[in-house]
């Protein structure tokens, strides 16, 4: 086995791989996102930028923190960089996404594309056919924070944005606190299936409500500081998204029961 692969799959399922020095301070939400970044360490986006952080040489310090609390934070500059990040006007005031030559976020150097889904009580008329929902009466439940409510909101939708959990949320949903709930359907799906009881009650419509490139947005401190790392930085996270290595990450993970 490529001994990069065989240390980085030790590190994806222990969530302890580090080398190099201490130079950069990454956030990211702490709940679990999966297959992205789990509470435990693991995730796709952690073993991805191991692999950045191990070919660039470079070592990351990361915190786990309320999503809208590590943008705030990168705003700050009390961290360096922000993962996983959908791009939104506003969030430019509080860092940078990587772009391409027309100034636009560059989804080549993305660090992946997630779905997100509308899931409903089993028996529910709520819909959503890819453009425009119908016989929708109540609230949708959104995690707190997300980019998905812009759509929601423009969809007309009144947009419960009340939890962090997505467990707590899908929740609310079989009690009726909401009628309907936007979640990123790797994360719904893996929160149903290590719920059957929860799974039984509750169904997702097959249209997709919308699917987007994520990213690592970092800091104006670190792009002041450091341009030429920055830009390194999100040219090594296209490689290695595409890398062999990483593919090999990610069916191991996902393979995982």
């Amino acid at each position: 086995m490529h001994k990069a692969l065989h240390y980085c799959l030790i590190w994806l399922f222990s969530g302890a791989c580090y080398g190099a020095q201490p130079s950069l301070t990454f956030c990211h939400e702490d709940q679990d996102s999966f297959p992205w970044v789990m509470t435990d360490g693991t995730g796709l986006n952690r073993a991805l930028l191991g692999l950045v952080e191990q070919s660039l040489g470079l070592h990351v310090t990361y915190v786990s923190v309320p999503w809208k609390r590590c943008l705030a934070g990168v705003e700050q500059g009390l961290y360096d960089g922000a993962f996983a990040a959908s791009f939104k006007a506003e969030r430019l005031r509080m860092g940078h996404y990587p772009t391409d030559a027309e100034g636009r976020p560059d989804q080549l150097r993305r660090l992946h594309t997630s779905r997100y889904t509308l899931y409903r009580r089993v028996g529910s008329a709520v819909s959503w056919d890819g453009q425009r929902f119908d016989q929708l009466k109540g609230r949708v439940g959104s995690l707190s924070g997300f980019s998905i409510r812009d759509l929601l909101l423009a969809q007309g939708a009144e947009v419960d944005e009340s939890s962090r959990d997505p467990l707590a949320l899908l929740q609310m949903l079989i009690h009726g606190r909401v009628e309907a709930v936007a979640l990123q359907t790797q994360r719904g799906d893996f929160v149903l299936q290590s719920h059957p009881q929860l799974a039984r009650q509750i169904e997702k419509l097959p249209q997709l409500l919308e699917e987007k490139p994520y990213y690592l947005m970092l800091s104006d401190a670190l792009l002041m500081r450091d341009p030429a790392l920055a830009e390194s930085i999100w040219a090594e996270v296209a490689i290695q998204r595409e890398s062999s290595v990483y593919q090999a990450l990610v069916a191991a993970y996902l393979a995982r029961p």
